[in-house]
């Protein structure tokens, strides 16, 4: 039924966001992505059976709460897996309702919504001209013994040159 949704989007109407399965981030399209329940049609609404796999609503700070996850988890950017298991707390944090309650998942959080980053190619062009953003909000995620080690391969990933 996805087809549907691709061929008609301005005829559905979307649900809300599914937790199983939990949203993903597609390298690929780089966007992030979540199951939603959907209806077609205008006058009578026919359900489309099983939540589909749709773009993350851009209306929503979840979408950015979800992205701050993968990037943690070092899915966004891969130099940072190796930190992963030092994390001083799960990166689950970042989705959870309790979250506002933790500083550096609100600092994170903020860091991220501020700018409206949820994807590598925005990440790429900010640290094209702001090359320590987020440093120091992904440092607070570790231990103060790695931080000069984050800090010697920051930005982590491979920046794009401009022509």
């Amino acid at each position: 039924m996805d087809w549907i949704v691709q061929l008609n989007p301005h005829l559905c109407s979307f649900g809300p966001i599914e937790d199983n399965p939990q949203p993903r981030y597609d390298e690929n399209q780089d966007k992030m992505l979540c199951h939603r329940k959907a209806t077609i049609g205008q006058r009578v609404s026919w359900s489309l059976g099983l939540p589909i796999e749709t773009i993350f609503p851009i209306n929503t700070i979840d979408r950015y709460r979800w992205f701050g996850k993968y990037f943690l988890d070092g899915i966004i950017c891969p130099r940072l897996l190796q930190f992963h298991s030092a994390l001083l707390c799960s990166s689950n944090a970042m989705v959870k309702s309790w979250a506002s309650l933790m500083e550096r998942t609100q600092l994170f959080l903020n860091a991220l919504v501020t700018k409206e980053i949820d994807n590598r190619t925005q990440l790429k062009e900010i640290w094209s001209t702001e090359p320590k953003y987020l440093l120091d909000v992904y440092c607070n995620w570790l231990p103060e013994s790695l931080h000069s080690q984050v800090r010697s391969i920051w930005p982590p990933i491979p920046l794009v040159l401009k022509k």
